[in-house]
């Protein structure tokens, strides 16, 4: 052997075992990962489900390849190559071929194990299937059998199908080779060992075709022949007996195929072959077109009414559409001084301050140095200082790609810029003079002017944390930067999140991993160093339960001190009977089941179970037990920040807009489709989002945190209904449905922009701002129900087209027809109503002591609540404007300070 030849046997060798060593290691570190978290359990259950089914799918196939790969060898020796040549050629001795038959069976094997090993889950959830308790009304099949057996019938199907055609290919290729069949004087020739092996494998392919047909028949389920989605009254009388026919049919391809062991040829192979694709054509095909054309289609309504209330029914059942209550709203006119007044405290906690705006002024105003990052703002309600109020809050993240490039060196991106810090929090009502949202929580460190408590402000996971770091090294961790001072204030990780980086085949085995030998040599890393991993809060959860979706927004909360993500899962299917499919993400059932809860400074994660009654969330916990954890042993202080997730009621509004109509003729008819309107926001017309509020529903006493959105018919701008769905955990999940009567005109939102839009003085004073170097954006347009009527708040922004900083400059606000621009809520409120507003009465003696502030503070709260009864909202506004600073005076005067 020459030395070429051994260096490229050392280095194939080399890659062999470079490839090995990364595959152990890696499995290693997923295990260590998974242990560390808690859900080892999860991680076994998971990897032995993927590899018994895989097994299983790869040994049939290596099984059905082998077998009849070595049906056309047996007896045969000396083997001679006939086919394509004049004279026979001698082929290798049968060992050797043997060996190759072995090789291919093998490849093909392990293809069909890697198949078993993507699907693992099906089989799976056939065999810990959960019935719906819902029965389709013309199979008389259980939900849970197209839910979780359908699936696997078809995979199973698939995987032989797809086996015995490759075994027929690769054994008919081997009879043609070994002389067996041969094509002369216009006859085909077969030896008796080639017609029975043949003919047994052609029987056993009708035999599948069967079992297609009956896959078929259950998938009319989905069919989008008819009026509606599933089954029609053409795929039920006539498609089911087509395909019982086609059945029939290769029922009589099998016992044709078995006739050719006793006949010399293939002809009544060939006669069955024929027979099903005329048969499929003319009765799987041309007959149902037929019946729906001629029979179904001139009267079509009365034909498909029974099917399109199963498509109805089903529809609502699997998203959750027939549990929404339907409430009458009369959408009176004129919007009253008692309305307002009823509903103050709502308005207190009116939502100015538009998220994607405020991401803007954030990253402006409270990013502090080059690597925080805002990534993302949420909406959240907190009991502040003792009344709830409704505040905008965003993480502030490290983010190392904002790093500059001389500062990426290893110790820093992996021993010192851990984590991110603290976070903002502004009430989404508050503005200062400067048209600047006011602050909860601000600044590093973090201070707050509220009884709210942060004692561990770190953030070691986030939806930045993509990186992996090592803690508890010789190197102090950057904590924060010092504000006062050129420096940072270092810090040492003390919580329990990390895997130990003790002994030497541990740190080998992570730089194995991570491909970084600096893990191997750094001098830094002591014995009780940790690495924690796997940081980023989206990448956890899909790591641990890859078997749920998860909402496209996590978002955080401040609880008993500490940070902590909430993020929302869904169980779904595309394999609902007679649902529906949602035009965007594709499922027909959706169920929020789970609230997953990860500590941002620990990176415990809990999965909660939200929906014990869902059947899929059953299927799962029968196969991970040790997944789920009870809701009730949520802790009670971010139980009061779950939320109804907006992914999912966006889609159940999409679906709503068709399926509020219960009746099958007006369904049919599509006389009453809805749409989700359209706003402006900027300078854009966009869709309207649903939107968080907190608010008293109609007709409720006290203030609930709400997710809601308008609906308009469809191709008209007019307001029809608004569906809300409520958030706080005594009513979390109810809908409610508010229907505006058909015969008033009820403004929607682009009907409002549009009055916004002619208005001289609002139009003049947006022309005039947004001239050259302003940007003029025009906010989230919010519909407020008020005791039967509605107002409509839009928030007007401006800021400079270089330096992103929206201030807020005006409100505007419509209601009665009327269309008004104020500086304030209360003022807008004014102008609205026709109240004029009083001044603020001037106060006597000496207010720079603490007496005589207090003494102020009462009167200016109690001619505040004057104004209240008497409707002059702008002046109750600047008395708690100027109640706040004598607030903040007596808080100087008694030597407090920010927290």
């Amino acid at each position: 052997m020459t030395a070429q030849n051994w260096f490229w046997i050392v280095v194939g060798v080399a890659i062999a075992v470079a490839l090995l060593a990364f595959g152990i290691s890696t499995f290693y570190v997923n295990v260590l990962w998974f242990e560390q978290l808690g859900y080892s359990s999860v991680f076994w259950t998971m990897l032995k489900a993927k590899w018994l089914v895989a097994i299983g799918a790869g040994l049939i196939f290596f099984l059905i390849i082998f077998v009849n790969l070595r049906i056309p060898m047996r007896g045969r020796a000396p083997l001679n190559i006939v086919g394509g040549v004049v004279t026979p050629i001698p082929a290798p001795d049968s060992r050797r071929i043997g060996w190759i038959i072995l090789i291919v069976s093998i490849i093909i094997g392990v293809l069909g194990g890697l198949s078993g090993y993507a699907n693992w889950s099906i089989v799976y959830k056939h065999l810990n299937a959960t019935d719906f308790g819902i029965t389709d009304p013309f199979l008389n099949k259980e939900a849970g059998f197209y839910v979780f057996s359908l699936p696997f019938h078809e995979f199973v199907e698939d995987q032989l199908w797809v086996a015995f055609i490759i075994a027929l290919i690769f054994s008919g290729f081997f009879y043609y080779l070994l002389g067996d069949l041969r094509y002369g004087e216009r006859r085909l020739t077969v030896s008796r060992q080639a017609r029975t092996h043949i003919s047994i494998l052609a029987a056993v392919l009708f035999g599948l075709k069967v079992w297609q047909y009956q896959i078929r028949i259950w998938n009319l389920m989905y069919s989008p022949r008819g009026a509606a989605f599933g089954a029609s009254y053409t795929d039920i009388h006539a498609q089911v007996p087509a395909y019982k026919a086609l059945m029939v049919v290769a029922l009589a391809g099998v016992v044709f195929s078995l006739l050719g062991l006793f006949m010399r040829n293939f002809r009544w192979i060939g006669y069955a072959v024929l027979g099903l694709i005329v048969m499929s054509i003319a009765v799987g095909t041309a007959y149902p077109a037929f019946v729906q054309q001629f029979t179904v289609s001139p009267n079509e309504i009365a034909y498909e009414i029974p099917f399109i209330e199963a498509n109805i029914k089903f529809t609502r059942n699997a998203f959750g559409l027939d549990e929404i209550k339907l409430i009458d709203y009369p959408a009176d006119d004129d919007l009253t001084q008692e309305d307002v007044l009823n509903n103050m405290q709502s308005i207190e906690n009116l939502r100015l301050w538009d998220y994607r705006v405020l991401k803007d002024t954030f990253s402006q105003i409270q990013e502090i140095r080059m690597y925080y990052k805002f990534h993302d703002v949420d909406i959240d309600r907190y009991v502040v200082n003792g009344k709830l109020r409704q505040v905008s809050l965003s993480p502030r993240e490290l983010d190392i790609d904002l790093l500059p490039q001389e500062a990426k060196t290893w110790v820093n991106l992996h021993l010192k810029y851990t984590h991110g810090y603290g976070l903002v929090m502004s009430p989404v009502r508050d503005v200062t003079k400067e048209g600047m949202p006011a602050f909860y929580f601000m600044d590093v460190p973090p201070k707050t002017t509220t009884d709210l408590v942060l004692n561990r402000p770190e953030i070691y996971f986030g939806e930045l944390t993509n990186h992996y770091i090592i803690v508890n090294t010789k190197e102090p961790e950057f904590d924060y930067p010092r504000l006062d001072a050129e420096i940072i204030e270092p810090t040492f990780y003390e919580g329990s999140a990390g895997i130990p980086l003790s002994g030497f085949f541990r740190k080998l085995a992570f730089t194995l991993r991570f491909t970084d030998y600096q893990i191997l040599v750094s001098g830094a890393i002591t014995p009780d160093s940790r690495v924690i991993m796997n940081r980023n809060i989206i990448s956890i959860v899909n790591t641990i339960a890859p078997f749920f979706q998860y909402d496209s927004d996590p978002y955080l909360v401040l609880a008993d001190g500490k940070l902590y993500w909430i993020i929302d899962g869904y169980t779904t299917s595309r394999n609902y009977p007679y649902s529906q499919p949602d035009t965007v993400t594709g499922v027909n059932y959706i169920r929020n089941s789970v609230k997953v809860v990860i500590d941002a400074y620990n990176g415990q994660t809990t999965f909660y179970c939200a929906d014990d009654k869902d059947p899929i969330l059953q299927t799962y916990e029968k196969i991970f037990p040790d997944l789920m954890t009870p809701m009730e042993e949520m802790p009670p202080e971010i139980l009061k920040h779950i939320r109804f997730p907006e992914d999912m009621f966006s889609i159940q509004a999409r679906m709503f807009t068709t399926y509020h109509m219960t009746d099958p003729r007006v369904y049919y008819n599509k006389e009453d489709y809805w749409e989700v309107p359209r706003e402006l926001y900027g300078n854009q017309e966009i869709v309207v989002e649903p939107y968080y509020l907190l608010i008293a529903l109609p007709e409720k006493s006290e203030l609930e945190y709400v997710l809601m959105l308008p609906f308009t018919p469809r191709g008209k701008p007019n307001m029809t209904a608004w569906l809300a769905a409520r958030c706080d955990p005594e009513h979390y999940g109810e809908m409610l449905l508010y229907r505006l009567p058909k015969d008033k005109h009820v403004p929607g939102p682009m009907q409002v922009e549009s009055l916004i839009s002619q208005n001289p003085s609002i139009s003049e004073a947006m022309t005039l701002w947004g001239q050259v170097g302003s940007q003029v954006i025009r906010g989230n347009l919010l519909i407020l129900p008020m005791d039967g009527a509605f107002l409509y708040v839009e928030p007007l922004y401006i800021q400079a087209e270089k330096v992103k900083i929206p201030e807020l400059k005006r409100v505007i606000m419509y209601a009665s027809g009327k269309v008004v621009m104020a500086n304030t809520v209360e003022e807008g409120l004014n102008q609205l109503l026709g109240l004029t507003t009083k001044p603020i009465p001037e106060y006597e003696g000496d207010v720079h002591d603490i007496a005589g502030l207090v003494k102020q503070a009462n009167q200016l709260w109690l001619e505040a609540q004057e104004r209240i009864r008497s409707g002059d909202w702008a002046g109750y506004g600047e008395l708690m404007e100027e109640l706040g600073r004598v607030l903040e005076e007596l808080q100087e005067l008694q030597g407090g300070t920010l927290q």
